[in-house]
């Protein structure tokens, strides 16, 4: 039957979605965001609902993005790659939002975000495509520096909460969360298993700056919107909301990374470049934003 992978991966989003409304309402993830200021069990499905299908279905991993056969490379890659994805979105879209006390939520701060996203868009795959031979030549670059930058990087706010003398429990909390679920975690589940098991059905018919892509992108941004839209509706509470404005840059960073993840092969950039920029950026937000 045609379409199959779509009823898969829509099934399995509207699952994840009833079990994280309904686990909303439990005294386990109350605790959770009133101690952490994140939940972890939610975050920790973001793993193990695509894992377990995986295993379950005897599938290729590395064919869903899940490989470390070029680590070095994609560490690299992700490093630059979180660099243009900071200065476009924390450097220049936040911060604008921040000084005139706008809102991503609202039409002003999200067209914003979606130009800012745009940008990265074209920045990053024109520089993948000029630097392509350097990234995934014959000779790996080293990855010692790369990890020391990494590590620094996340510990900074860190090391800056010490030194001010703040709490560092919610600090730490958001930077490994923020790393750890909401960018490695997401892309395994949306580039990862959503995107690949379309690419499975459908194939990479298209072609967009180099990249070879198709149907999995488009649906896994749609579905990377949707959860974004959908995260504040909460019936089970009494809350009936949607966040529509978020949804509309949130498909354009879902695009972006969806072309990278079919650039480079791997989820490892995309997890980078997702999850590095939003833990430092919530974590400094924290520190020093009212």
């Amino acid at each position: 039957m045609k379409g199959k992978s779509i009823i898969e991966v829509v099934s399995v989003f509207l699952i994840f979605r009833i079990i994280g409304i309904w686990m909303r309402t439990t005294d386990i993830m109350k605790w959770e965001f009133e101690t952490l200021h994140w939940s972890y069990i939610g975050g920790a499905l973001l793993f193990i609902i695509p894992f377990t299908i995986l295993f379950l279905s005897k599938r290729n991993f590395s064919s869903y993005g899940l490989t470390l056969e070029r680590w070095r490379e994609d560490l690299n890659f992700g490093l630059i790659f979180a660099l243009i994805t900071g200065i476009f979105l924390n450097g220049m879209g936040y911060m604008i939002l921040w000084k005139y006390n706008i809102e991503y939520t609202e039409m002003r701060g999200a067209l914003l975000l979606t130009c800012c996203w745009v940008a990265v868009l074209v920045v990053v795959l024109s520089h993948l495509r000029k630097a392509e031979k350097k990234y995934y030549g014959e000779h790996p670059p080293p990855a010692g520096m790369n990890f020391v930058v990494l590590i620094g990087l996340l510990a900074l706010p860190l090391m800056i909460a010490l030194y001010a003398g703040k709490d560092i429990t919610i600090i730490g909390s958001t930077v490994l969360w923020q790393f750890i679920f909401s960018g490695i975690g997401e892309e395994v589940m949306y580039r990862g298993y959503y995107q690949s098991r379309i690419n499975e059905e459908f194939g990479r018919p298209f072609t967009f700056m180099g990249v070879t892509f198709g149907y999995g992108v488009i649906i896994s941004s749609l579905l990377f919107s949707c959860v974004h839209i959908l995260n504040p509706f909460n019936p089970l509470e009494g809350i009936y909301e949607y966040a529509w404005w978020w949804g509309l840059f949130t498909f354009f960073g879902g695009l972006t990374f969806g072309l990278v993840r079919e650039k480079t092969g791997s989820i490892i950039p995309c997890g980078i470049a997702h999850g590095l920029p939003d833990a430092v950026g919530e974590a400094f937000g924290l520190l020093f934003m009212p």
